[in-house]
């Protein structure tokens, strides 16, 4: 899960450009290979907006646009994975200089991203208005998503997230990311529903699934409600895709016994056929030692799932 956060600050001085600028580019704070600029060096970033607001003479007002995109601890994502996430991001905002920093100072990895105000192909001025913020958010979604994160349901915060609202986002989503992992785990280790349910009641999780409902119910240990849509991507977690992928796992079991069963027999063979040696050269069998041998395996192949069907003269699982 990724959440942007705008600072809005009061920036209109080119010393409030260069300060956050250090700030983001701080050595305690990030790495230098964790370091974009885009369409500017990020080691003189500064140097180079300041050149294209002097260029259209814009050098007052509004300095730059701040903000941050921090992942949630239980993301576990890598430094890397967020600099490469970072630096997608800032190709939305196109004929915009921006410097990006990855920091791992802190428990979540996040980046920072710095824009100047002007554009550097038309002179304009950022326009900083709900959609334009929105646009960003659903952007950054869209690329954390092709990373296989999470993403949180939208909610209705204005336009910007205020103190306290990350912290109390990440909480939320974090009781619905064990349950996207309990319900994960137990779809691949089941094959059929009834087994589906016990083995989330072994994790403490209840589940109301009726067939003259459209949506499975999921409780949490704490007693917290989720309906199945809600869990990402909903497409698949309806109820058909959890049948279909159930019924799925009991096909490659049956499979799976078959291949255990047809191991044993070409085993027990080869080791009634083998030369004293131990080679494993097998000796052509007359009838006499072809009917020994069959009696010999039936004996050793009791309690092993196997069972010989003397009429059609075939192995049955």
């Amino acid at each position: 899960m990724a959440v942007i956060e705008f600072i809005n600050r009061p920036n209109k001085s080119p010393k409030s450009l260069k300060k956050v600028i250090e700030y983001i580019l701080n050595p305690k704070k990030t790495k230098e290979q964790l370091i974009w600029g885009k369409d500017c060096n990020g080691d003189n970033a500064f140097i180079e907006m300041m050149a294209i607001k002097k260029s259209y003479g814009k050098e007052t007002g509004r300095q730059y646009v701040h903000f941050v995109q921090s992942f949630a601890p239980y993301d576990r994502i890598t430094p890397k994975i967020a600099y490469e996430i970072g630096k997608e991001l800032c190709e939305r905002f196109k004929d915009y200089q921006v410097v990006m920093a990855t920091h791992i100072d802190r428990n979540h990895i996040h980046n920072h991203f710095v824009i100047n105000s002007v554009n550097f192909e038309t002179g304009y001025k950022w326009r900083q208005n709900p959609k334009e913020l929105q646009e960003v958010k659903d952007y950054s979604d869209k690329i954390c998503r092709k990373y296989g994160l999470i993403i949180i349901p939208k909610v209705n915060i204005g336009n910007y997230i205020k103190n306290g609202e990350y912290r109390s986002i990440s909480k939320e989503a974090s009781w619905k990311y064990e349950l996207y992992l309990a319900v994960t785990n137990c779809i691949k280790t089941s094959t059929s529903k009834d087994e589906f349910i016990k083995n989330m009641e072994k994790l403490k999780y209840k589940v109301d699934w009726q067939e003259n409902r459209k949506y499975i119910t999921f409780t949490t240990p704490s007693g917290k409600k989720c309906r199945n849509k809600k869990l990402y991507p909903p497409e698949n977690f309806t109820k058909e895709m959890i049948e279909k992928r159930l019924s799925l796992n009991k096909q490659f079991a049956n499979k799976r016994e078959l291949e255990n069963a047809m191991y044993f027999l070409i085993e027990a063979i080869n080791s009634i056929c083998k030369e004293p040696d131990n080679h494993s050269k097998q000796y052509p069998l007359m009838t006499l030692e072809g009917q020994a041998l069959k009696e010999k395996i039936i004996e050793e192949s009791k309690g092993k799932g196997l069972d010989w069907n003397t009429k059609e003269g075939q192995w049955e699982i």
